[in-house]
């Protein structure tokens, strides 16, 4: 496999997967201020967006037939960031028992999908997917309100760490390519 500057360069990469794991653990023991930090800074995005569309609709897009309602999605992105970033705790609960239905609703999808492919080799293991989606997701509902303070930043936490050791894996993989030099006959 070819890692072009990665062979040579590989340090960064490390350092980058080093940083992104010390994010991770760090995040762990500061689970309800990564949840409401993550899901103010998603309200941020929502809010420049929705204003975005919205200007692209009224300035950019005069003959479009669709332009009201592309105002209009933009105008709901703008208003659901306001209210984010006005109340990001009450948005955080309310996200989180989205998230925990989404995954009860997911996990169960996951299982009849495994079960109407009951040939493949690995159904076993799609099955066990979804089991765990089911279960995380009801862990989540059950412990509502009080999911809210660990749930998301929970995921962004464990995404941070495995994140990290992507580059990590990467970085080490280009080390040894890096320093094999090939044959010349």
């Amino acid at each position: 496999m070819e890692y072009g500057e990665l062979g040579k360069n590989w340090v960064w990469l490390l350092g980058l997967g080093i940083i992104f794991i010390t994010l991770g653990f760090a995040g762990l023991l500061l689970l309800p201020l990564v949840s409401i930090t993550s899901v103010a800074i998603f309200g941020a995005f929502m809010l420049v967006g929705g204003a975005l569309q919205m200007g692209q609709g009224i300035f950019k897009a005069k003959d479009w037939k669709s332009r009201t309602l592309h105002i209009l999605m933009g105008l709901i992105y703008v208003i659901g960031g306001i209210a984010t970033l006005e109340n990001p705790v009450l948005a955080t609960t309310v996200l989180t028992l989205v998230l925990g239905f989404s995954l009860i609703a997911i996990g169960a999808i996951r299982i009849a999908v495994a079960f109407q492919n009951k040939d493949v080799s690995q159904w076993a293991l799609m099955t066990l997917s979804g089991v765990l989606s089911v279960i995380l997701g009801f862990l989540i509902v059950l412990q509502w309100p009080w999911s809210s303070l660990w749930a998301i930043g929970l995921f962004v936490s464990l995404d941070l760490i495995m994140s990290g050791a992507n580059f990590i894996a990467i970085a080490l993989t280009a080390r040894m390519s890096g320093s094999a030099v090939p044959a010349r006959g």
